[in-house]
């Protein structure tokens, strides 16, 4: 692999922040949650959460510092609520308070500004009738790769914004996009494990399940590698759909993430999902049709959004320093790329602030990266051409291209 980069003064300046958390994961009571390195029960605050109880439910029994720190912009009651139960948060990071008072003052409304539009809502609502329709009811092997191209657009707005919390502020409403989102493809909380739980909270580093190579793929010659890329998107979606169902009840992980069948109604929706699609289903070529297609859009974009800037494990003085060095825009200023990645061309705002809506992050841009300037702080920014070409690398040679050079 590469050589890992050398960290640059500016990185590692420290503004007296909190700490990182940890990248690997200790052995957790699983009825606890674990939050900047202390343990709380918060069990007697799950029904009063405002943001319902899926976003709290996914931090008991691991550490969720990131999902602590990342999905409460809008004010400093969480911190207040968290000292009620056991001791208070160390001191907030300087860094990410700017970035936080920054963006209440460009929305103003709060949440409400944040989320997404109900034009929206109601397109991508639309479209995706029109893939379950093609998919469950007309089963041929043309409608069912069309169906895959939804699938791999509309789906995954619907199931990533729904799992981020970004579309309404009615819990149900997002556990709603989550489920259906994905629906054809696997039950929804295998996504909510591998991305909401496992991306976020060790963005392209170690744990990440979303940068974990495909262990068979890398034992073989790079010849052999270039041929197997024509099957990488069946790979790519059949690991959110029957391969997620060994991570629940065999491995019960997901890249280090211990699975807790308490969350988000799992014990009811695999066999919802199972029966729906034993009985209802196409043949078996509608679905490696479905998957090719879905899979030829969401491998690349997907992944290519989630860029590795240090090919080595690299240490961060705090959360919110982490996501920024560990992300990096690409094509931002493309609206093609924009919409081709389901609106994650910016994630270096979708990492500070996932529960923020995509279509709010243009308007963010300048002021994270002012904010990045003022605390010496890299904001990385790449073309489409390079974040490609990196991916390709990685996939072809099994090699971790630097970006931050």
């Amino acid at each position: 692999t590469a050589e890992g980069l050398s960290r640059s003064s500016s990185e590692v300046q420290l503004d007296t922040p909190t700490p990182s958390p940890r990248s690997a994961p200790l052995a957790h009571d699983p009825d606890l949650w674990y939050i900047h390195g202390a343990a709380y029960d918060l069990s007697g605050f799950v029904a009063k959460h405002p943001g319902g109880q899926l976003a709290i439910l996914s931090g008991r029994g691991r550490d969720c510092t990131a999902l602590f720190e990342s999905y409460h912009p809008w004010n400093d009651h969480h911190r207040r609520v968290l000292k009620a139960f056991g001791p208070a948060p160390p001191p907030p990071d300087p860094f990410y308070e700017d970035l936080k008072a920054s963006v209440r003052e460009l929305f103003p409304g709060g949440s409400k500004d944040a989320k997404m539009r109900w034009q929206c809502l109601l397109r991508l609502a639309l479209l995706w009738c029109v893939m379950v329709w093609l998919f469950f009811y007309v089963q041929s092997p043309l409608a069912c790769a069309a169906a895959g191209v939804l699938m791999g657009t509309v789906g995954t707005r619907l199931a990533h914004e729904g799992g981020h919390y970004q579309v309404s502020s009615k819990e149900w409403v997002n556990r709603l996009c989550l489920f259906l989102g994905y629906f054809p493809t696997g039950p929804s909380m295998a996504w909510h494990y591998r991305h909401v739980i496992s991306h976020h909270a060790h963005t392209n580093q170690e744990h990440d399940v979303d940068v974990e190579a495909i262990w068979v793929v890398d034992l073989l010659p790079t010849w052999l590698k270039v041929i197997a890329l024509a099957v990488l998107p069946v790979g790519s979606v059949f690991e959110l759909g029957p391969k997620s169902l060994v991570n629940f009840f065999v491995l019960r992980s997901f890249g280090g993430e211990r699975v807790d069948w308490r969350l988000g109604g799992l014990l009811i929706e695999v066999p919802i999902w199972l029966v729906v699609h034993w009985f209802f289903g196409p043949p078996c070529i509608g679905y490696i049709c479905m998957w090719f297609t879905a899979g030829a859009i969401f491998m690349p974009c997907s992944q290519v959004a989630h860029a590795i800037i240090f090919p080595t494990v690299q240490k961060h003085a705090s959360w919110a320093r982490m996501q920024v060095a560990e992300s990096c825009d690409f094509a931002a200023d493309s609206e093609f790329w924009y919409h081709l990645a389901f609106g994650l061309t910016m994630q270096v705002e979708h990492h500070l602030f996932p529960g923020i809506g995509h279509h709010c992050y243009a308007r963010m841009r300048p002021i994270v990266s002012e904010v990045c300037k003022k605390h010496g702080v890299e904001y990385t920014h790449i073309s489409a051409g390079k974040a490609f070409n990196a991916l390709w690398r990685r996939w072809a040679y099994g090699e971790l291209m630097p970006l931050a050079a």
